[in-house]
């Protein structure tokens, strides 16, 4: 299936005023899960130590799941190419998006119109933005439901929310034909 391709001029993306209205926290879609129960924890069904998520991921996979920072734009396949399947989280194999909600726009980062029901939690706001904007805004981080990795945040371009994804945070799962 061939997805509307968004397009959005770099200047506007990468400009501060701008840039912070694109990137503005949108709110939960209802498929999504608040990431904090009332006591403002959560309990994830995958838990491992520091040294445990090293050996099990790249570094960049780390810095990515673990640390919250962002990939360079770009540098995941998945950001121009949408091969039908499953997105699951690397770090514990969680389905997360669907290949027929990916989007595309020439961002270098990896889009969706929507998560699988369940798969990710959204709440936890976040200012730093790992210096790809010129000031830092806030935003809504995107975060796997069930070990807590980080995956990516919300953006809105055009007020239509879109879960941009770092691919160092995906697997794809291929269709079966």
């Amino acid at each position: 299936m061939t997805r509307p391709v968004l397009t959005m001029p770099r200047r506007a993306f990468l400009s501060g005023a701008a840039g912070g209205a694109l990137l503005a926290a949108a709110p939960a879609r209802a498929q999504d899960t608040q990431a904090a129960g009332s006591d403002g924890t959560f309990a994830y069904e995958v838990t491992r130590s520091p040294d445990e998520w090293r050996a099990a991921l790249t570094d960049e996979q780390f810095r990515v799941l673990r640390e919250g920072a962002t990939e360079r734009p770009n540098i995941s396949p998945y950001a121009s190419r949408n091969d039908p399947g499953t997105y699951r989280c690397i770090g514990c194999d969680l389905p997360l998006f669907r290949s027929d909600h990916w989007t595309e726009l020439p961002m270098g980062f990896v889009f969706f119109t929507q998560a699988i029901p369940n798969a990710v939690l959204l709440g936890i706001e976040t200012t730093d933005y790992n210096g790809l904007m010129p000031e830092p805004i806030e935003l809504t981080e995107v975060h796997c439901r069930r070990c807590g990795g980080h995956l990516g945040h919300i953006i809105a371009p055009d007020a239509d929310p879109l879960h941009c994804i770092n691919g160092t945070a995906l697997r794809l799962d291929p269709a079966e034909a």
